[in-house]
This record gives structure tokens, C-alpha cells and sequence, in this order.
């Protein structure tokens, strides 16, 4: 699957299970939810409104869902004619906003992860495919459990309240123990190495369900992400942040454009940073690199500094 939380998995999948049973279900789930994550739902101040990417790759905020005609077109090629509007109706009720935590998440599984095993079959291409591999061997036999990333990066609404929404320009500039107050203050903590790795095993996986081949899904995470998140010499980039929500890829955005800042390495000796930002290049940078700061300092703070914390739940 490659859309936010178990959760909503469920609902979709109990709805459907109403119309075709099981047996089927599991793909027509796929493709349902392969659609509705194309948008966003936010409730503000009351007043509920959506979040899509339109063809140039910009954002648009509408009133209304827009998903709506493609989810129905995707029904056509399961139900009877009868049953398409009732079925789409309930659907549309699909909070895709985690109702626990009150933002969009993606569910990562843990390392007992039967896909991981199956990655791990890969044919490495060259070093760096070969380092994310010995990493990824590594973070299996860490025994990590399953966990949620937010589908957006930090960021701050207009009072100063931590949010994972659309639209904002990502919260940067923190210092390391600032990242951590912000986490302990709202049930979060800064994601390990291990988790970043398994995330990035999650989107290898997702990239071969949507169709790209086992090969480029792997080159797209470890030698050049260009394709999949906001670098320099990415599609239509400008020398300054995207705002939140940007590039959604397989249900994540936000790959790149700022670099994420991980959690204290106290065996390694340092602060591990992943990935890139808008400044360097998808081949130099992809998101499988990792640099270990061992002179990270805990109080630095630079408002032009282009790290944002890689929160998890």
C-alpha cells in the first residue's frame, strides 16, 4: 500500500468488502486509495477544505473534494452500475486525516517486515546501492517496530502551533535541542537511522507497486533523486523552499527540498542529517545519503539553515 495509516487502509477496505468481498478487495483497495491520496483534507477554525497538486505541480486549496469523478471511474470496473453511487458516497467519508494525531501520516513498517526480506534480493548496481543495503541489513536486525512519518514536514500556523500541514514553509533553523523540546512537547521524537533507512525501504517498495521498475525505484532513492523530491537540478526548482506538501510521491511529500535531521546517535558519536535540500543536487545528495555530524552543536540556530527535524510517532 502506499497511503497514509492502517487505519485508513480499513475503511476502505470495509467498504469495499460490502460490494465484492475479500477475495478482491485487496487490489480495488490499492487502487482506490493510489487516488484519494492525490488530496488532502484539513478542518480549520470549522470549516473543512481540500489540498491537491494540479498538472504543473502547484497546490491548489478547494471547498469541495476533486478526487471524487476518478475514484468513481475506478468503481466502474468493479461494481454494477446500481451500486457505484452509494459505494462512492461512503467513500468520500474516508477521513484520510488521522484521527489520533490530527494530520495525515504514513504507516512504515517494522523490520519483521516480509518486504524488506524481498528488498533485500536486490542486485546492487553500483556502491551506493550496496551501502543502503548493508544499512538496511542492519536496521532489519535492529529489530525497529512499526511507526508513523507525517506526510508533510513541520511547520508553524500563524500562532506559533507546531502543524503537518500543506502550504507553509518548512520549519528550519532549529537547533538540535530545540527539535527536541518541539517533539517532547507533542508526543513526537526525531526518527533513528534505522527508521530513516526502513522509510526509505517503504518508498523503494511503494515505487515498484506504483510501476516504476525494481531498478530505477532503487537508483531513484540511492544515486539520484532528482525525480522524487525538490533539489536543484529537479523539475521546475527555484533557489528557495517549497512550501509544505510538495511533490507527493507514492503518499509522501516533502522528499528533499530541506534536509531532515535525525535523532542523536549516541553509539555513532553524532547527529545523522539525510538527504538534501533545494540547493544541491539529486545525484550528489539522493535521499539515501547520510552525513554523521559528531561536532553537531545542541544550542546553534541559523534562520538560513535548511534542516528540518524528521519527526516520528
Amino acid at each position: 500500500m502506499s497511503k497514509t495509516s492502517a487505519r485508513n487502509e480499513v475503511q476502505v477496505r470495509t467498504v469495499m468488502e460490502e460490494y465484492i468481498g475479500k477475495r478482491k478487495v485487496a487490489k480495488v483497495t490499492e487502487e482506490i486509495l493510489e487516488v484519494m491520496q492525490k488530496e488532502s483534507k484539513h478542518i480549520h477554525n470549522g470549516k473543512t477544505f481540500y489540498i491537491h497538486t494540479d498538472e504543473a505541480g502547484a497546490l491548489v486549496l478547494t471547498a469541495e473534494p476533486t478526487i471524487e469523478d476518478q475514484v468513481k471511474q475506478v468503481l466502474t470496473s468493479w461494481l454494477e452500475e446500481d451500486e457505484i453511487e452509494d459505494c462512492l458516497k461512503q467513500l468520500m467519508e474516508v477521513n484520510l486525516v488521522d484521527p489520533d494525531v490530527g494530520f495525515e501520516t504514513i504507516m512504515v513498517e517494522g523490520s519483521e517486515s516480509g518486504y524488506y526480506t524481498i528488498l533485500m534480493k536486490h542486485k546492487p548496481q553500483n556502491d551506493r546501492e550496496q551501502k543502503f543495503m548493508k544499512d538496511l541489513e542492519a536496521a532489519i536486525k535492529a529489530k525497529v517496530k512499526s511507526f508513523r512519518v507525517p506526510v508533510n514536514d513541520l511547520s508553524f500556523d500563524m500562532n506559533g502551533k507546531i502543524q503537518f500541514v500543506s502550504g507553509f514553509k518548512p520549519a528550519v533553523g532549529y537547533s538540535y535541542n530545540e527539535l527536541e523540546k518541539i517533539a517532547n512537547e507533542n508526543d513526537l521524537r526525531l526518527g533513528t537511522k534505522d527508521e530513516y533507512i526502513l522509510f526509505l525501504g517503504w518508498l523503494i517498495n511503494s515505487l515498484i507497486n506504483e510501476g516504476w521498475s525494481e531498478d530505477n525505484s532503487w537508483k531513484a532513492v540511492c544515486c539520484d533523486s532528482r525525480e522524487l523530491g525538490h533539489y536543484l537540478n529537479s523539475a521546475r526548482a527555484k533557489r528557495d523552499f517549497e512550501v509544505t506538501g510538495s511533490r507527493k510521491i507514492a503518499g509522501k511529500a516533502d522528499l528533499s527540498n530541506a534536509y531532515k535531521v535525525l535523532a542523536r546517535d549516541e553509539k555513532a558519536g553524532g547527529v545523522w542529517l539525510a538527504g538534501g535540500d533545494y540547493l544541491d543536487n539529486g545525484d550528489d545528495c539522493p535521499l539515501a545519503y547520510l552525513y554523521l555530524d559528531d561536532n553537531y552543536d545542541d544550542d546553534y540556530h541559523d534562520d538560513d539553515d535548511s534542516g528540518v527535524g524528521w519527526f516520528v510517532l
